[in-house]
């Protein structure tokens, strides 16, 4: 109380600011200044366990070569019929081409969202190459798209005024002019100032994907026939994830088909020493029967395809108000708030990358595409950590993470340990000599139970990074086991991985 008296006393005697400051003390800090002032690496970027914990390199490389699709026997499957791109979504899927096969990585398009017609493309290859914070790239390549935008608008709100006298239009007002011949709207340009939409491109991605997806393709195309689903659908993973099986989204998707916590645990074990979203053969029987699904649901499969995205009942309740099972029709007319660029595009995207990945070789040439993935499977009958069962049974761990990208990283890094039950992958042949190390393990190197975690109940001044340290853990393993973000509130009790 005397303290803020002081404060107003000297403020309204209007003593200099640096007299009265120098009578002031500091009060103490709940914790160290340092833990304040020092920003942990862990905080700006995120270094997960996989990139601690490498996986064996691949050895071996073979052509990527696609099945014949007109011989396979699913439900519901027309050869050259069923996924057939409509004439009313070709300039869309011939837009998606163009991103996966022309547009790099540093190169944003900028694009009308309703009818995908490209206005020009921004180069961001010199600030991609600044030694600079991340969120300063993304500043300063938001405001070059803000800018690039502002022009395209003014030239649409010119080209919309000279309309009926394109004599007088500039050549690039001329351009834009053109680019929307095929649209009858009297209002097209002045309507289209708040539809443009940047797209990063592709390329190098896909081409990536490609060849990654060798690993996985023959099998997956397997599981998709025995499963009755057509075997085009294995593709879509170029869609979602390109093929990268260590891609997470922001709203929690995870695997090379992205899916979300509550869809992955109706058909796969997900848990802190499990997560089969993550290993593409056991997510892609999960996909398989989440395909078969809807298709019975919506009897159609460019719906079942869409209600990936936008979920079968969102599908079912399009249908229904549309009147139609037409996609052209329903992305053209339904209209819905959870129905955007993104679910609209869907089945686009598909076709498209349907598409390219049968060309491949024509779009990038020769790539290294990674022979299919052979292995043996072994059941594992007790809690085992990972290292023990590396020491014992001379199997490396960058051996194991290739071959089981389905363990978390809390079972590599030794927080937890490998559960019985679980069907460990092995390198074809591996299976016999690893299971005689296995049973002549040492009683100690097993356990009846699983390692168990720490936990904390928040106090008022708590830091994730004061926690991290507390613990001697990192900030990101603590985010990643209680799924939370930058914050957290007293009383609130938190997982602590050690």
């Amino acid at each position: 109380m005397w303290l803020r008296k002081l404060i107003l006393i000297i403020l309204f005697c209007g003593v200099p600011t640096w007299v009265w400051a120098q009578s002031l003390f500091v009060l103490p800090l709940p914790y160290p200044i340092d833990y304040l002032e020092k920003v942990p690496p862990v905080e700006e970027t995120e270094i997960t366990e996989e990139e601690e914990v490498p996986e064996a390199p691949p050895t071996e490389f073979a052509p990527l070569i696609p099945p014949d699709f007109k011989t396979q026997k699913a439900i519901g499957y027309e050869p050259g019929v069923t996924f057939k791109v409509p004439a009313g979504l070709r300039g869309k899927v011939d837009f998606w081409k163009q991103i996966y096969r022309h547009y790099s990585i540093n190169e944003y398009v900028l694009h009308d969202m309703e009818y995908n017609l490209t206005y020009r493309s921004v180069n961001i290859e010199d600030i991609e190459n600044k030694r600079i914070p991340y969120r300063s790239k993304r500043r300063l390549i938001g405001h070059r798209l803000g800018q690039e935008k502002r022009e395209i608008r003014a030239l649409l709100s010119s080209v919309h005024e000279k309309q009926n006298n394109p004599d007088f239009m500039t050549k690039e007002e001329r351009k834009i002019y053109d680019l929307f011949k095929n649209v009858n709207d009297p209002h097209k340009f002045s309507n289209a100032r708040y539809r443009i939409r940047a797209q990063l491109g592709q390329k190098e991605r896909f081409a990536q994907g490609i060849m990654w997806a060798g690993r996985y393709l023959p099998m997956m195309e397997k599981i998709f026939q025995e499963e009755g689903v057509p075997m085009e659908l294995t593709r879509l993973p170029f869609v979602e994830s390109s093929f990268n099986i260590k891609a997470r989204s922001k709203v929690g998707a995870s695997g090379i088909w992205q899916f979300i916590r509550s869809t992955g645990k109706k058909f796969m074990s997900i848990n802190l020493a499990v997560d089969e979203r993550n290993d593409p053969i056991e997510a892609t029987r999960s996909a398989a029967k989440l395909f078969k699904m809807n298709y019975n649901m919506l009897q159609h499969w460019p719906l079942a395809v869409t209600a990936y995205n936008h979920g079968a009942g969102g599908m079912a309740r399009a249908v229904k108000k549309v009147g139609t099972t037409d996609m052209v029709t329903i992305i053209g007319q339904y209209r819905s708030r959870t129905f955007g660029f993104a679910s609209k595009n869907f089945y686009s995207e598909f076709l498209a990358a349907l598409e390219t990945e049968l060309e491949y070789q024509k779009y990038f040439g020769q790539l290294k595409v990674e022979a299919p993935l052979t292995f043996d499977e072994v059941d594992i009958s007790h809690y085992i950590g990972i290292h023990s069962l590396v020491r014992y049974t001379n199997t490396s761990k960058e051996v194991l993470k290739r071959y089981n990208p389905g363990l978390t990283n809390y079972v590599f890094t030794g927080k937890k340990f490998i559960p019985p039950g679980y069907r460990l992958k092995l390198p074809q042949g591996e299976s016999q000599g690893f299971l005689e190390a296995y049973n002549q393990m040492p009683k100690g190197a097993v356990r009846e139970t699983q390692k168990k975690f720490t936990y904390h109940r928040v106090r008022k001044g708590d830091t994730l990074t004061y926690l991290a340290r507390l613990y001697d853990t990192s900030v990101g393993e603590i985010k990643r086991a209680n799924r939370i973000g930058r914050f957290i509130y007293s009383g609130q009790l938190l997982v602590i991985p050690k």
